[in-house]
This record gives C-alpha cells, structure tokens and sequence, in this order.
C-alpha cells in the first residue's frame, strides 16, 4: 500500500505534491492609455477596449497544461483575493511563472467585479487576482492565488466645471488664466486634474486646442490678429474622463505694435509722446516699449 500510494505521488506530482510559497505581483495596464492601474469610463463600457495583465510570480515551476486564471473583485471590504478561483475573467494557458498576456477584455473585467454603471460619479477600485490552476484544472487542490500589489482602478469620476478667470491678448495668442471648479455631487475628481482650453474663431475657422495642463495659464498660439475667439476649458481627469465645459469667454489676439493704434481707434483721447500729462504719461512709454520688443522678436 504505501509502494502505490508513493508510486501515485511520483505520477501526480502537480496535483498531489502542492506548490509551496507561491508570492508575486498582478498589474494591468489598458491599452489605449499605456498607464497601469486604471480605467477610464469610456473604456469601461467599451466592447473593444482590451488591457494587457502582467503576472510575476515566485515560488513555482510551470507544467505542461497549467494555467492562469485572471479574476477581479471589487476592493471595499475584501482586502485580499477570493482563496480559491472564481469564475473568472478568462483562462490562460500558462507559459512561465513571468508572463504578459494582452487583450484581457476590460469591460468584462469590470463585470467580474461587479462595478456595474461606467457613468457613476465615484471611483470604482478593484483587485486583480491571478490563480495558478495546475494541469489547467480550477479543481486541483493546489491552485494558488496571487495577490495584487496594488488596486486597479475603474476612474467614473469626472472633474467639475472649470473657470476661466482672465483672458490676456497677445500677438497671435491669447493667455488664458483657468481655475479649477468646485466639486458637486455628481463632479467629483479634483485630484490631479488637468486642463484644455480651446479657442473657437467665427463660423468657417479652425479652432485651436492648447493643453492639456495644470490649472493656471495656457495659450492658445498660432491665432489670427484682429478675430474675436470663442474660448471655452475643460477638466480631464486622470483617466481621461472629460467634464463639462466651462463658462464661455472671449478675446482678440492683436500685435503688440498696434496697442496704441487699436486706443486711438477705439476712441483714445492721450496726445501721446513723452511729454503728455496724465494717463498718456505712463501709457506711452510702457506700449512704446512692448512694441520695441515685439520688433526685435521678430527681427531675432
């Protein structure tokens, strides 16, 4: 008896021996975006949007048959993956304890997890869970999970509003100064939220796009002079969701050389010249000089 039963241990060696110390990292990186860790709400309702897992375990010799099953399962309340495997994402067939494996469709990732409507207002986070099924067999008493090192996150969230505060004209530009918005109840990400301001000519013109970027000042550039531009911002996410749009705003790119030519126009009343009292005093020098150093930009 004990011959046959050494004999059945020898022949069965993935099944009845076990594998012992199994450790490592699960993470996944969505193929559009190239960032691990997280999705966007695009992606998670998309039926084409694919995501690339990458598995490095220890502790284990791959076999002939064996593979990896990826799974997921929502954080909150579950620090840790399931102890044995779930239905899972899908099977692998497994070809070293190291191994990437693309085209994990990422909308069925999220539906393993129970993440459910992509437009909600908050984040979703989730675990990735690989378990190593020897001889390819969710039933082997030895299958093994390994724990993910970090979370992947399904980004719903969406920045609020922005605000365009200021809009200072240029020659074939315009800098405009944008704020971050207030969050509300259904425009909650406010943490590392870029932005993209985009400056629209009258009917017929192309539109010009500059950012994304930090809150603060972006320039719209390569603007015509003397064409009034429509100028709205939007908040993007981490992930690359979009918020809505801001305020719209307004502003006319003009050459520095043609300031005082554009307040005499208008209706400017200053005789001009270093000697003039009063307002013209300070206004002159100070729009002589811009137009000085806008010649000598263009000479350089």
């Amino acid at each position: 008896m004990l011959r046959r039963a050494t004999l059945l241990l020898c022949l069965l060696p993935g099944i009845a021996l076990g594998q012992a110390g199994l450790s490592g990292t699960v993470t996944a990186s969505v193929t559009t975006q190239g960032i691990a860790g997280q999705a966007n709400r695009t992606e998670c309702a998309s039926t084409t949007s694919t995501a690339t897992w990458n598995i490095a375990a220890t502790g284990i010799t791959i076999a002939v048959g064996d593979k990896w099953r990826l799974a997921t399962q929502l954080q909150a309340g579950t620090p840790n993956c399931a102890a044995t495997a779930p239905a899972g994402v899908q099977d692998v067939i497994a070809t070293g304890a190291t191994q990437s494996i693309p085209l994990v469709p990422v909308r069925t990732m999220g539906t393993a997890a129970s993440v459910g409507d992509c437009q909600g207002a908050s984040d979703v986070p989730v675990l990735l869970c690989a378990y190593y099924l020897p001889g390819g067999s969710p039933l082997a008493t030895n299958q093994q999970v390994i724990q993910s090192s970090t979370a992947f996150n399904f980004q719903l969230a969406i920045p609020p509003k922005p605000v365009i505060s200021g809009v200072t004209p240029g020659d074939s530009q315009l800098s405009v100064s944008v704020v971050a918005g207030t969050a509300t109840a259904t425009e909650t990400a406010t943490r590392s939220v870029t932005y993209t301001v985009t400056c629209t000519p009258p009917a017929g013109g192309t539109a010009v796009t500059a950012g994304p970027s930090n809150s603060g000042t972006i320039v719209c550039g390569s603007l015509t002079n003397g064409v009034a531009y429509t100028i709205a911002a939007t908040g993007l996410s981490a992930a690359g969701n979009t918020g809505p749009a801001s305020e719209p705003s307004s502003g006319t790119p003009l050459p520095f050389v043609d300031f005082w030519q554009v307040y005499k126009d208008q209706g400017g009343v200053e005789a001009g010249g270093c000697s003039t009292s009063g307002a013209g005093a300070v206004m002159v020098p100070a729009l002589a000089l811009l137009g000085l150093l806008a010649v000598r930009r263009r000479r350089s």
